[in-house]
């Protein structure tokens, strides 16, 4: 049987032994699919995706409309020829007279399933600076970016209450990459997973201190204080703050060359080291705020 993948952390794509899948008739069909597969770990009844899909439809329509999708879906997944072929693997799709269900023991891959797995892992692990390196590695964008169900305000809010969910998972990992990074002084690795923390999430000055401190410590001071600035006048922009108090902080600290007051306390994480950083030990929740601390005016004037 063909291995069908899917990703949706970035561009929804869909793709049969490496083959991109075409002849969805519409992004109903789509949605259904990125929706069974995403939560894949119960089934659903033919009446609650129908109102997911088709919310203004009256109920009888929607329910036919839930059949044709199904119909299509099935036939450019190659699940209905299996059916009918009577072969021994098993479908993609469960299918009964009242639920439909993804089936997790078919023969596929999904990048949120991945994703999900890696960063909820036992922080204990001695691998777990890599898993999170992984499951960063696959996020490619936010959830089914550009991927939208104009018609559906059920589906619409069911995917921005995942993106969200996921943007801050991300978050979390690279905070925890990047700490661990800076603790083992692999400055330029831990620069990396910072930017892309700054890019996801701007007025977070949690990494801008941590990028800071890091230039500094790595012989950057110069760069470390302009960032500073960058930081500033990006906040006083976009929110028409200051930083914070810890921010200004650091960055007198790296103007007036107190680097000791800059280190890490425990620079010790040797590769294959059996005790973790403070940080990795205990099991974060596996979705956290964002780290937006004493900004309740401005968190307010953005929404």
């Amino acid at each position: 049987m063909a291995r069908l993948s899917i990703s949706c952390l970035g561009p929804f794509q869909v793709t049969l032994d490496g083959q991109p899948v075409t002849g969805f008739k519409s992004n109903k069909v789509r949605a259904l699919l990125a929706y069974l597969a995403v939560e894949a770990d119960r089934p659903h009844r033919r009446e609650i995706l129908a109102d997911l899909l088709w919310p203004d439809w009256p109920h009888r329509d929607a329910l036919g409309n839930l059949r044709y999708a199904l119909s299509n879906l099935r036939r450019v997944i190659g699940d209905r020829a299996q059916a009918e072929g009577g072969e021994a693997e098993p479908l993609f799709l469960l299918v009964s007279r009242d639920i439909l269900q993804f089936n997790t023991d078919s023969d596929y891959w999904l990048d949120v399933a991945l994703f999900r797995q890696l960063v909820e892992a036992d922080p204990a692990q001695p691998d777990v600076v890599k898993r999170l390196d992984q499951a960063v590695n696959l996020y490619q964008g936010n959830f089914l970016e550009g991927f939208t169900v104009v018609d559906s305000p059920p589906f619409e809010e069911w995917a921005l209450l995942t993106r969200e969910q996921i943007s801050r998972q991300v978050s979390s990992a690279l905070h925890r990459v990047a700490a661990a990074y800076e603790q083992r002084a692999e400055y330029e690795q831990c620069w990396s997973y910072l930017r892309q923390q700054i890019e996801i999430e701007p007025w977070d000055e949690t990494a801008h201190q941590r990028l800071m401190r890091t230039l500094a410590l790595a012989g950057q001071r110069g760069a470390a204080l302009s960032h500073y600035e960058a930081c500033r006048h990006l906040l006083d922009k976009e929110l028409g703050v200051d930083p914070t108090a810890e921010t200004t902080r650091l960055y007198e600290q790296i103007r007036e060359g107190r680097l000791d007051a800059l280190m890490p306390a425990s620079t010790a994480f040797p590769s294959g080291t059996r005790a973790l950083p403070r940080f990795l030990e205990a099991e974060p929740p596996q979705v956290e705020p964002p780290i937006f601390v004493a900004r309740e005016r401005e968190l307010a004037q953005l929404e």
